[in-house]
């Protein structure tokens, strides 16, 4: 019922939606690569953006200087995004051994999701927003995704911190932690997802992710060692946004 100008069909429509998409401001270009989950349609989750519609995207917006993210669950659509070169996938739910190589060829970023695949089930109960389209695709990505999740973390795939926020409540966004470390990230690879690899993977390097000078003074404390439980990180006792305290 809502169709924005960004929605395209086609390569060179594709092309044209980068350009108005780069011309109004956008800092960078998402793309449905594959179906959602939590789309109430039973066409499933699997590549639903051509090849070619894919590379014209990415060409357009690299050549603009804007990268891009995919959001991906089904393998082919996740397969067919990194082939075509985007900077990032989101979701990344059914990745396989052709997926890691991939992304270890492209240098592309993995943001896994694992916020609401602990709570989607949980969520679902009672809830007539969930119509049986969306609870079969729930559950299939929910009875797999903690192991997919676990073989990535073993390889050498870069990893960026990302919650799907919005899907659970902003302010959860530190749960995702402890689920990382579950599927055998170790603590401090889960912090600097979170920190560095994130302004990496945003360009943003240069003013974000790490405690130096010259960098804005985004800062946390919290009482404890995250390094050896990271799940003091939902308990904030402190917060400085650019180098002043927050009451």
């Amino acid at each position: 019922l809502w169709t924005p100008d960004t929605i395209c069909d086609g390569p060179y429509d594709c092309r044209r939606a980068v350009r108005h998409a780069v011309k109004y401001g956008a800092d960078w270009i998402k793309i449905t690569a594959t179906g959602g989950v939590l789309s109430d349609t039973k066409t499933g989750i699997g590549q639903q953006m051509t090849d070619d519609e894919l590379t014209e995207i990415v060409a357009t917006a690299h050549a603009l200087g804007v990268k891009v993210a995919a959001h991906a669950h089904g393998t082919d659509g996740i397969n067919a995004a990194l082939r075509a070169g985007v900077d990032s996938i989101d979701h990344g739910s059914f990745l396989d051994a052709q997926s890691v190589q991939l992304f270890e060829r492209s240098g592309a970023y993995l943001v896994p999701t694992m916020l609401p695949a602990g709570r989607i089930l949980g969520m679902m109960e009672g809830n007539p927003v969930f119509t049986d389209a969306i609870r079969a695709k729930a559950n299939l990505f929910v009875d797999r995704y903690f192991e997919v999740m676990e073989k990535a973390f073993r390889s050498d795939i870069k990893v960026a911190f990302g919650t799907d926020s919005g899907v659970t409540p902003h302010g959860d966004n530190a749960h995702e932690f402890e689920l990382m470390v579950r599927s055998g990230m170790s603590e401090a690879d889960a912090i600097y997802a979170a920190t560095l690899a994130a302004a990496n993977m945003l360009g943003a390097a240069d003013e974000l992710g790490s405690i130096e000078p010259g960098k804005f003074a985004d800062i946390i404390a919290v009482d404890g060692d995250p390094l050896r439980d990271v799940t003091v990180l939902t308990k904030v006792a402190t917060v400085i946004k650019n180098g002043k305290l927050i009451d």
